[in-house]
């Protein structure tokens, strides 16, 4: 075994967590691992598990990329001392590798490099022979960063088909979603599902996004709730409009699942972090 394996050293039990004097393990997050160095990957992996990570070891660079299709890791680990981990780290380049962070693992500490890595998205960089406890922990915080909450969404509008879209990705990103096609029944759902965003349409017959913000804004239990306006409107002076009445946002349709899903998070963890203060 060389010097690198010999300092890749595991504590002898997983972490664990202590709640009301129980002692438990928590749930295993999937980390894939890409080494085309069979024992550094090997060793990589036997390591991390006993922090509790589910991990999955690669050496080719084709069944990475298809893994990463079948099943979306929390994080990957690439060893990038070799020319397929610099063909991994175009992968991410190449926006494969998005949705989770990516750590680089490597024997070369410049800052030439490092800057690089810094470039391409990568959310840590460490040297070998590594620090396993460092790494784990830079895992486990960039995961729990990149996790979305389970946020509260109400959705308005008054087409199913844009309901059901919205609802089916916010669902996918872990959001909770309640839909309304009827915004004059916007305040029984308020008090009924307490939601921690409303998005809804500009456009509607019975009440339009606007109105439907004004009687919101009346209450003052609502004064702060984000409210963010999605619709096919490009008027300029009607989008401002909106905001002016203490909307928040105002997203242009069609727009990219993404996007939606960044922008929605954000304002709702914003909503949450301050409620909490309260």
């Amino acid at each position: 075994m060389n010097q690198d394996m010999e300092n890749l050293q595991a504590p002898d039990e997983p972490e664990r967590d202590e709640a009301n004097g129980k002692t438990f393990t928590k749930n295993p997050e999937l980390v894939y691992v890409y080494s085309a160095d069979l024992l550094l990957g090997k060793e990589l992996t036997h390591a991390l598990r006993f922090y509790n990570h589910e991990v999955i070891c690669f050496s080719d660079l084709a069944e990475f990329r298809s893994a990463i299709i079948v099943r979306l890791p929390a994080a990957v680990i690439l060893d990038i001392d070799s020319p397929e981990g610099q063909r991994a780290k175009k992968a991410m380049a190449e926006r494969i590798l998005v949705n989770f962070p990516a750590i680089y693992v490597s024997a070369n500490d410049n800052f030439k490099d490092r800057l690089e890595a810094a470039r391409e998205g990568a959310e840590g960089y460490f040297i070998k022979p590594l620090d396993i406890q460092a790494l784990s922990t830079r895992i486990d915080e960039k995961i729990a960063k990149n996790t979305v909450h389970s946020y509260r969404i109400l959705v308005v509008d008054d087409d199913e088909f844009f309901l059901d879209f919205f609802n089916a990705v916010l669902s996918s990103a872990g959001m909770h979603v309640r839909t309304l096609i009827d915004p004059t029944h916007i305040l029984d759902e308020m008090k009924k599902f307490k939601p921690e965003l409303v998005l809804t349409d500009f456009h509607m017959p019975q009440c339009n996004g606007v109105e439907m913000s004004k009687v919101l804004r009346q209450n003052n239990h609502y004064l702060d709730i984000p409210i963010v306006f999605l619709s096919s409107e490009i008027d300029m002076q009607k989008q401002l409009g909106a905001l002016e009445i203490g909307a928040d946002d105002f997203l242009t349709k069609p727009i990219d699942p993404e996007k939606l899903i960044t922008s929605i998070s954000s304002r709702a963890e914003r909503y949450r972090n301050l409620r909490n203060k309260i």
